[in-house]
């Protein structure tokens, strides 16, 4: 595609206002700087317009292009930038309705134009009349040559040009809707612009009242809240290293709501240390595909006593799950010191200490492993850490072995809360009791044979707590006719 010059776009668009003859003019309404303006719709080729550098629309894909996208930054109006911005917008959710239905009906609305001949909304509807002219048969695609506009003010200024996109998209409408991550963008360009919270949120959400106090609260509290779902997101993709891009998350809206909302709950009733845990732990249930109605499931006591057998219980991850849940040099000391994993049988006493189950290792592995891409993850490994090293597994089977583990455990935890499959909570805690006191061995062993010593002193203290229960449970259980029991005491 060549595109015209600037003086020669300009010059274009100067003729074509000049054409209109006033009697016949298409003029719609228009609010500008307080007043309300009837400013008439012209017709231009599509051609020759430009799509907006500035379109929140593809805002995220562009971010998500790395280098590639840079073009966009520093050529915005050049034929390979104006190329990739078409190719984004066509391959957006909402494209081909948009399309089918300017097929069917033709333009309806006008979009809005610069003097200069920049779209400043219409984007997507530029595209779709471009791909029909040069689709359909010469006769029907002479209806699609051309793209009704209104042209803006010259002394338009960038602020105004955002705001305006930010009323189009605001309002009831019939285009697509923006994505998740393409909103959260087009917000903190306007925070970074000096909008304030309560002035976007009342644009954004019009059922709010701008003369009530209440509603003005709510309004900005919600945009704080869109705002650090964004922050969020940065951070995760900041730390997968090129493995997750914005539109990764564009489904993610009400399981990131959620984390949230807890991690600013439990800030405020509990410790900052637990609200992270949590919230980490929740990241990795999102990271692994799980639906956030499993991840509301997932706090303190989810990590003290059902992710890591749930993990144990996964071929691939056997063992991988200690390392993957508390970390290679914790995972050997917390198998002896204190007995601490043999906890897990009290739901009411988490965990404590470097041997806790935080999912770390976990998280850190899958935000730089990323979402299975099956037309290039086909060969695609992760390096897994163990209780002795690495091992490698397919991409796929790990992702799929950490999801389903992670939905295991909050089944598990969801019916044991609703009492539901009560009778096999003890059959699951004895099962946990016994590895536990394998784990004690093989973690003893280890510090043995590295010429290492526990603190006696804790063990011993551990081992007498340890006993006390042991023989309180066969005593508990005799009376109710177990053999085993029985056999023992």
């Amino acid at each position: 595609m060549t595109l015209l010059t600037q003086n020669a776009r300009r010059e274009m668009i100067a003729q074509a206002q000049k054409a209109v003859v006033p009697e016949q003019a298409d003029r719609r309404p228009f609010e500008w700087r307080g007043a309300r303006l009837m400013i008439p719709a012209i017709a231009i080729p599509v051609a020759d317009v430009l799509l907006n550098p500035r379109t929140h629309r593809v805002r995220a894909q562009v971010k998500g292009l790395g280098a590639r996208g840079s073009i966009v930054a520093t050529e915005p109006y050049g034929d390979e930038s104006q190329q990739l911005l078409a190719d984004l917008i066509r391959k957006t959710k909402g494209y081909n309705d948009v399309k089918r239905t300017i097929h069917r009906e033709e333009q309806q609305e006008p979009g809005l134009i610069t003097y200069e001949g920049v779209l400043i909304n219409a984007n997507t509807r530029a595209v779709a009349l471009r791909d029909l002219h040069a689709e359909l048969p010469y006769d029907e695609a002479r209806r699609f040559r051309f793209i009704k506009v209104q042209v803006l003010p010259q002394e338009a200024t960038s602020d105004e040009i955002m705001q305006l996109e930010f009323d189009f998209q605001m309002r009831q409408r019939t285009q697509q809707d923006y994505t998740f991550t393409n909103e959260l963008l087009f917000i903190k360009d306007l925070l970074d612009a000096g909008r304030s919270p309560e002035d976007i949120g009342l644009q954004k959400n019009r059922s709010y009242n701008p003369s009530s106090r209440r509603d003005r609260d709510a309004a900005a509290k919600e945009v704080q809240t869109e705002d650090r779902l964004r922050q969020i997101i940065e951070e995760l993709i900041e730390a997968s290293g090129g493995a997750l891009g914005w539109e990764d998350f564009d489904d993610d809206r009400q399981n990131l709501l959620e984390i949230d909302t807890t991690y600013q709950t439990m800030s405020t009733r509990k410790s900052p240390d637990a609200a992270r845990r949590v919230r980490r732990a929740k990241l990795v249930g999102l990271l692994a595909g799980m639906d956030y109605r499993r991840v509301r499931h997932i706090d303190e006591s989810y990590l003290d006593g059902y992710v890591l057998p749930a993990l144990e219980e996964e071929d691939p991850l056997r063992t991988a799950a200690q390392a993957l849940a508390i970390g290679q040099r914790q995972a050997q000391r917390a198998d002896v010191q204190g007995l601490s994993l043999l906890d897990d049988l009290d739901e009411d006493g988490p965990v404590t200490g470097s041997g806790s189950v935080t999912l770390q290792p976990l998280f850190d592995v899958l935000v730089r492993t990323g979402k299975v891409d099956p037309t290039r993850d086909i060969d695609a490994h992760v390096e897994v850490p163990t209780d002795t090293g690495t091992r490698k597994l397919p991409k796929s089977t790990f992702l799929d072995a950490v999801r389903h583990a992670m939905q295991t455990a909050a089944d598990n935890k969801a019916r044991d809360n609703q009492g539901l499959d009560a009778l096999d909570v003890p059959r699951r805690q004895l099962n946990a009791a016994a590895g536990a006191c394998d784990k004690v061995r093989r973690g003893y062993d280890e510090l043995e044979d590295g010429g290492e010593e526990p603190n006696r002193q804790a063990v011993e203290s551990a081992l007498d707590a340890y006993l006390r229960a042991h023989d309180e449970l066969i005593e508990y259980l005799a009376q109710r006719g177990f053999h085993a029991a029985e056999n023992r005491q």
